[in-house]
């Protein structure tokens, strides 16, 4: 009987102390939210949602669980170092400890694309290419004068020779977007261009994606930018030409936070950029934000193509930011899911670029409910 009641009295204090002791000391823990995405809130208590309650509150703690980011880091260390697994949950560990994205959802899956087993049919190629076309054409009668589609590619897409043995390459021949990318040169008019074909010959003389985050650092962002800036004014200043330096600060990512290595992690160094575009200065003049993430963004500049750019993309338009303002003299970056008409009016843009990564194929396969959804169109 007695052994009864200590085992009931340990049992109920391995419910109750893990509680009271993170009530108490929660701040010196690392509570910080290490994934992409928005974690779960607290549910609203009333009689409407009553019966969905129970289902929220579950994902609420799940997410909230004390110790879960301490808890995270010894399992992903144990799983790493003594089983020596190479995905902890859409992160893959590769050569040199380079992390890469690849989530295998719905609309999202970097896998997939990355072992070629969702290639397009030419009918759903057909059908896409002709919502980008559709986007294109609205645009135009609007009075844009040029628009065009870039794709960014995937990490591994540029630095495979990074990738573990494990997961394997299923398909053979083209990747789902080498194939898309070749359909649209041969079948439509629309100014489309996959990336990964130019920025690959970049690769062996420099490193374009930071190894422990998801997207380019300053020397991709830069490449990218001059490819378009080629495209939309004709005019290009190769990286060649400009002063490139090592930074001296570490350099970590998204990726090593979602593993719970983001202190260990850090001998990625970001690179700085000098000797380009003397002369011209811009600054913001209109920032906006939900929740951290960048929505609208309105740079002005002295620059000498009197022209207004308006860039619309997820966050690999981001990596324009620092560069493209150079050359307009006003350029506004905007979260494709924040599009109206409304901005499009009030900043009636010269040209319009939509850029959007490799993996992420809900925003091409649907671009024009992204665009035109509002329109009556």
């Amino acid at each position: 009987m007695r052994k009864q009641k200590i085992l009931i009295v340990l049992f109920a204090g391995s419910l109750v102390l893990p509680g009271v002791v993170w009530a108490g000391f929660s701040g010196r823990f690392d509570t910080e939210n290490n994934e992409n995405r928005k974690l779960a809130e607290f549910p609203e208590v009333n009689l409407e949602s009553l019966g969905d309650f129970p289902e929220q509150f579950e994902a609420y703690y799940k997410d909230h669980v004390p110790f879960k980011n301490d808890l995270v880091k010894f399992c992903n260390f144990i799983d790493t170092e003594f089983f020596r697994n190479t995905k902890i949950g859409d992160v893959v560990i590769g050569e040199d400890n380079w992390l890469f994205y690849l989530p295998e959802r719905e609309g999202e899956n970097a896998m997939a694309d990355y072992q070629k087993t969702n290639v397009y049919t030419l009918e759903q190629s057909a059908e896409i290419a002709s919502g980008i076309a559709k986007v294109r054409d609205w645009f135009l009668n609007r009075g844009v004068e040029q628009f065009h589609y870039y794709v960014a590619p995937n990490k591994e897409t540029l630095y495979s020779k990074y990738m573990p043995e494990k997961p394997k390459v299923i398909g053979i021949g083209d990747s789902r977007m080498e194939t898309f990318a070749k359909y649209m040169k041969e079948n439509s008019d629309v100014e489309f261009d996959f990336l990964a074909d130019y920025l690959r010959e970049f690769t062996e003389k420099y490193q374009l994606f930071r190894k422990y985050d998801t997207h380019m650092n300053n020397l991709g962002g830069y490449i990218t930018n001059e490819k378009i800036v080629q495209d939309m004014t004709g005019e290009s200043l190769p990286i060649e030409d400009i002063q490139v330096l090592i930074g001296t600060k570490p350099c970590r990512g998204d990726l090593s936070r979602m593993i719970g290595r983001y202190k260990e992690l850090n001998d990625d160094r970001e690179y700085g950029l000098n000797y380009f575009h003397d002369g011209i200065r811009y600054k913001v003049k209109k920032e906006e934000s939900e929740g951290g993430e960048e929505i609208l963004k309105v740079f002005k500049s002295n620059s000498e193509n009197e022209k207004t750019l308006m860039v619309i993309g997820d966050s690999f338009r981001l990596r324009l930011e620092k560069y493209m303002p150079y050359r307009y003299q006003k350029t506004i970056f905007v979260r494709i899911d924040d599009f109206d008409q409304e901005l499009l009016d009030k900043y009636e843009p010269d040209d319009v670029i939509v850029i959007t990564v490799e993996r992420d194929q809900r925003y091409m396969e649907k671009l024009d409910s992204y665009i035109i959804q509002d329109s009556g169109e």
